[in-house]
């Protein structure tokens, strides 16, 4: 199937987004009138925190795409077109081909500009798999630049279906996590206690995103591997010791009491 995804990049728009505008947003997804009322009264009269200012341009978001006419657009999934995903402000636009999604980025930044929200069009780009036909991909006279892969809510995407990149970030973070409660697993000698400090910290990092993996073997192998090096780590036992003793993987699981990954994900 032809595919082109499309990761758009918004500027932080905590100082150009029109107050009115988002705030009346609000009142069109269903909130209460009194509570509307109440934010605008935040908004004229103080400083307001920037958390709350972020979860009203969300729904400015919302109300923007609810308001775009893309249901003859998109990639059809299942008879159904698939335009967009959404979380937060993070958006990446579904099409078949590079002509439709620059018709669908131009919509949506001129809908944005009307409440006074901004593309950041050298961070904005898009990928295409080999079946989309090639085409110049430009938004107000500027191109759209082309990439290989780009990272959706933490997971690296990209269109030859190679999950080793992404794998090789899981194996950073893990090691990253690891090293925040390394101090209590090595000393603490209550093996629940560091099974659970592993099992909630280290293994989520090591698996993030897993429910959209399609692991082969050698991919549950090189999870498999990752997760060994961090049991002996945790163990205090190198690897020349292992090979030296003959400790086997097995023995390293009995002895730490943590999940399997594989299994995890």
């Amino acid at each position: 199937m032809p595919l082109c995804l499309t990761s758009i990049d918004l500027k932080k728009a905590i100082d150009t987004v029109e107050t009115e505008a988002v705030i009346e947003a609000l009142g069109n997804q269903g909130v209460p009138t009194q509570y509307v009322r109440m934010l605008r009264e935040l908004y004229n009269n103080f400083t307001i925190s920037p958390f709350y200012k972020e979860v009203i341009i969300n729904a400015a978001l919302e109300n923007i795409m609810r308001h775009l006419e893309w249901d003859d657009l998109g990639a059809k999934v299942d008879g159904r077109y698939l335009h967009h995903l959404r979380f937060a402000d993070d958006i990446a636009l579904i099409t078949p081909n590079i002509e439709q999604a620059e018709r669908m980025l131009a919509e949506f930044d001129n809908a944005c500009g009307k409440i006074g929200l901004r593309l950041t069009l050298t961070k904005t780009m898009f990928m295409k798999n080999g079946l989309a036909p090639d085409a110049p991909f430009t938004l107000n006279g500027k191109n759209i630049s082309e990439c290989s892969s780009y990272v959706y809510l933490g997971r690296e995407v990209n269109m030859m279906k190679d999950l080793a990149p992404e794998l090789c970030r899981r194996k950073r973070a893990a090691w990253g996590a690891f090293k925040n409660i390394e101090g209590v697993v090595k000393k603490t000698k209550n093996i629940r206690l560091r099974a659970h400090l592993f099992d909630t910290a280290v293994l989520p990092a090591l698996t993030y995103a897993s429910e959209t993996w399609t692991l082969r073997k050698q991919d549950e192998h090189t999870v498999s591997v990752a997760q060994r090096a961090l049991e002996s780590t945790m163990l205090g036992i190198p690897l020349y010791t292992q090979v030296q003793e003959g400790i086997r993987s097995s023995e390293l699981r009995q002895r730490t009491k943590i999940r399997d990954a594989v299994d995890y994900t």
